[in-house]
């Protein structure tokens, strides 16, 4: 009876690791990566006085953080990936109170990163963005 007693203790001990890493969230394929991307206005935006801007994205706890967006109020958001033939498709909606909402979509192959970003800020105005990088230190 003892021993049965301590083989089931041995079996908890063992196993326990196992059943915790089960029961934790699966990280996101791109946690983990940084990635630096210039973003560049369309025509309207342009217009409206925006002009091009480097950016540095970090994947991170499957949530996304855009450097020069947190100076807006954006803070990081979930991403979905989903995978494709060639790599990746991304996605992500954060919003800041003081500057509106922001929807980026973007395509990732090898190290490559090629995207658009939607803002729409707090007086409905929308502008359009192309994004465009490569993995940091690629």
């Amino acid at each position: 009876m003892r021993r049965l007693i301590v083989t089931q203790a041995m079996l908890i001990v063992m196993l326990a690791p196992a059943l915790a890493a089960s029961q934790t969230a699966p990280a996101l394929p791109l946690d983990g990566t940084t990635w630096s991307v210039r973003v560049t206005p369309d025509e309207a935006a342009t217009k409206k006085g925006d002009a091009p801007f480097d950016d540095i994205l970090v994947f991170n706890n499957g949530h996304v953080a855009m450097s020069e967006c947190l100076k807006y109020g954006f803070k990081a958001s979930k991403y979905s990936a989903e995978k494709t033939q060639d790599g990746w498709t991304v996605s992500t909606e954060q919003v800041s109170e003081k500057a509106g909402k922001s929807v980026w979509n973007m395509a990732i192959s090898g190290d490559v990163l090629k995207g658009t970003l939607v803002s729409t800020k707090l007086d409905g105005t929308v502008l359009k963005y192309a994004v465009e990088g490569k993995k940091a230190g690629k």
